[in-house]
């Protein structure tokens, strides 16, 4: 074998291997969007364009870990804002320092983006705050599910994005609510073993923010005593 004939080999066989990279992080939106995702050393850049070589950078994340990565994305028109939602996952291994529980693998975070016709977005941090972050949690001892993010899948943001809940809150229309059943108090809207205090059945609340299917919540006991925290929405009204 010449070595002209090596090169053109070893060139075919660089784009192939390139290309082939470069298409695992391409997510086509349509037919003249793509968003295109690029790994820097635990840190991940973010760019959407016309699917052939203009593109503008939307954001960067960074975590410990090296493999954060799109799992999905997909876009929406919301009160005639063309919406871009990213769901990005990551290794985690976080442990109780009590050991009663640990992540399960993959910790995730939801992003939103508005988008105009030029491809510049800015994120748009009240959706992004509505679906939130965090990751499925397991029982140290008995192994067993604890907890579970709610947007894990791409159907599952979709899902949401059409549920009475998401209406009510877009629509400004979620103030208040009643406990269905005993739930307890966090001072995080993720699962805790630790409660700043609980409501019981019929105790009715004032909602300030809402977060991954948690309610931010202030409750006021009938001596006029407030207090307030996260709870978990299906305990509730608002979720059923």
């Amino acid at each position: 074998m010449n070595c002209f004939l090596k090169k053109l080999i070893f060139i075919f066989l660089f784009i192939i291997l390139n290309s082939s990279v470069y298409a695992k992080n391409i997510f086509k939106l349509n037919a003249y969007q793509c968003l295109e995702s690029r790994s820097v050393i635990n840190k991940l850049d973010i760019y959407i364009g016309d699917c052939r070589s203009k593109i503008n950078k939307i954001d960067s994340y960074e975590v410990p870990g090296s493999d954060l990565k799109i799992d999905y994305i997909f876009s929406k028109n919301l009160k005639d804002k063309y919406n871009i939602f990213i769901g990005i996952s990551f290794s985690e291994d976080y442990r109780d320092p009590l050991n009663r529980f640990n992540y399960l693998n993959k910790y995730y975070m939801i992003r939103a983006y508005e988008c105009n016709k030029k491809n510049f977005c800015k994120e748009n941090e009240k959706l992004s705050n509505f679906f939130g972050d965090g990751g499925d949690m397991i029982d140290s001892k008995s192994k067993k599910i604890i907890y579970k993010f709610p947007y894990s899948n791409q159907s599952d943001l979709k899902n949401e994005l059409n549920s009475k809940l998401f209406k009510d809150w877009m629509n400004e229309k979620l103030d208040s609510g009643m406990v269905l059943r005993k739930t307890f108090i966090n001072d995080v809207n993720n699962f805790t073993p630790e409660h700043v205090g609980y409501l019981i059945k019929g105790d009715k609340f004032k909602i300030k923010e809402v977060s991954s299917r948690w309610l931010n919540i202030v409750y006021t006991n009938k001596n006029g005593r407030t207090t307030s925290g996260w709870i978990v929405c299906q305990d509730t009204t608002v979720c059923n």
